[in-house]
């Protein structure tokens, strides 16, 4: 039986590796199902058993125009609504145990097309840890302006939630989660022939399909013409006001108002499960007893809210 299971319930030691891994090497959080589109400016909390995203509301919604009036938004106007990046050519990431390898030319000889692969490469785990690698091709990434942002940040209801302020969009995707083996693997985004489109379209186009070699661990990989994959984003959270600081802070605005939480569960172990950490807080009472209080909570949860640096 294998390490891992495609399995999204409580207790989904996969899909929340992943998220750590990714989210450790980005700051971001991965989409375990890319198919599934995050909506930019939605806001909730990070489900501890799955790392979903439980979607609470989202800022352009009818039910949300009362608080941008009340944060000097007009929300007849365009000001807040997101804008897009140009597109970029491609997105990797991987994760600290992953190091990329130059592709063996002979090995991939016989698979067609892959010398002119418009995205690809080749990556070696190390043996005992568990590996993530995310690919996006020609990626375009959706944001809500600084601007934006620093008004929403005095909305009460936004400062105990997690805000999706920006979002990757892609044509194709591959994920990829090691098992515990060291595996090399290899894969790329190949072009096929092209597709005749409908009568009265000026041109055919090339569709495209992955490759790769896994034998182990779990690979995922999505194709289409238009950008409808979101496999990454960005979450912020309001910052807190240390209220034992002795002197002010500097003056914040804008993005700066915000910082990216970190994953709602304790540090997980190569399996996926969660490593207790404790960190001893040590006095002497006067009898002479020896006390120490846990970093986490009982249910693996970091009880302190994100403060103000």
């Amino acid at each position: 039986m294998g390490l891992w299971s495609w399995k999204t319930q409580h207790n989904s030691h996969a899909q929340r590796k992943f998220i750590e891994l990714i989210f450790d090497r980005t700051g971001k959080y991965a989409n375990w199902d890319p198919p599934s589109e995050i909506q930019i400016g939605s806001y909730g909390r990070i489900d501890k058993d799955t790392g979903n995203l439980t979607v609470e509301g989202n800022i352009y919604s009818d039910n949300f125009k009362q608080f941008l009036i009340e944060a000097g938004i007009n929300p007849e106007s365009d000001e807040h609504h997101a804008k897009d990046c140009p597109d970029e050519s491609e997105f990797k990431t991987w994760s600290k145990n992953v190091k990329c390898i130059d592709m063996n030319a002979d090995a991939q000889a016989g698979v067609p097309g892959i010398a002119a692969a418009s995205i690809k490469g080749s990556w070696e785990v190390k043996k005992g840890t568990t590996g993530a690698v995310l690919l996006m091709n020609n990626p375009r990434m959706r944001h809500i302006t600084p601007d934006v942002l620093g008004k929403l940040a005095s909305i009460k209801l936004l400062q105990s939630m997690h805000l999706v302020t920006k979002v990757f969009y892609c044509p194709a995707f591959s994920l990829y989660l090691s098992d515990t083996s060291g595996e090399k693997i290899s894969m790329a985004l190949l072009a096929s022939a092209p597709v005749v489109e409908p009568v009265g379209s000026l041109e055919a186009k090339a569709s495209f399909k992955w490759w790769s070699n896994t034998q182990t661990g779990l690979a995922r990989h999505g194709c289409k013409k238009e950008h409808v994959f979101t496999p990454l984003y960005e979450l912020l959270h309001v910052r807190q006001p240390r209220n034992r600081r002795s002197s002010p802070s500097p003056e914040r605005t804008g993005e700066q108002l915000w910082t990216v939480p970190p994953v709602p569960w304790a540090p997980l172990g190569e399996d996926g499960t969660e490593v207790p950490i404790y960190i001893n807080v040590s006095y002497q009472h006067l009898t002479g007893q020896l006390c120490s209080r846990s970093l986490f909570a009982q249910d693996g949860t970091d009880s302190s809210e994100p403060e103000e640096e």
